[in-house]
């Protein structure tokens, strides 16, 4: 699912990055199963919910990073949310990004693009990003089969109607209990 919030409004993928974790994260035999395109959700920019939830996963970042340096209980895979700019002439137009491979030296804190942004037509999937924790708006692991943190995902998730959801996103939202 690729949320996008356009003309101050902010743009992220979910879907892609959750299929992925999933594949990753459980033992499935064809681990090179291809992942469609998927749909675009618009959301207000100024969502109260999601502005708490942004500020709750910054406040939290040290939960994250303390479980990044020292894995237990078989966490993997650590992705955190980020807003990137468009490059084009509206500089208040953003896209969130999920960045993985996350990694900090000398101070510098880095992530891999988990896919090709739209709004950024410099960036790449898999490009390498330096990015500011401070800004981040969500973070996610996944822990004994259940997503820690990933908040986002989870209130976009539950704003589908039940009706409307498929069953890859039940089972995410099953991944929260």
């Amino acid at each position: 699912m690729k949320v996008r919030f356009a003309s101050s409004f902010v743009t992220c993928y979910l879907l892609p990055v959750i299929c992925f974790i999933l594949l990753s994260s459980c033992n499935i035999s064809n681990r090179n199963a291809s992942l469609s395109p998927s749909p675009t959700i618009e959301i207000e920019q100024s969502d109260k919910e999601i502005e708490r939830i942004a500020d709750n996963a910054r406040r939290t970042l040290p939960i994250f990073f303390r479980n990044l340096n020292r894995p237990e209980n078989g966490a993997n895979n650590f992705y955190v949310k980020y807003p990137l700019s468009s490059d084009d002439i509206e500089p208040k137009v953003r896209e969130q990004v999920w960045l993985g491979g996350i990694r900090v030296k000398d101070g510098v804190y880095y992530g891999r693009l988990t896919n090709t942004p739209t709004l950024q037509t410099s960036k790449k999937k898999d490009n390498l990003i330096v990015f500011d924790p401070d800004i981040i708006t969500d973070w996610m692991y996944i822990q004994d089969g259940k997503i820690m943190g990933g908040q986002s995902i989870k209130y976009l998730l539950e704003k589908t109607p039940e009706d409307q959801r498929n069953e890859d996103q039940r089972r995410i939202l099953r991944m929260f209990e």
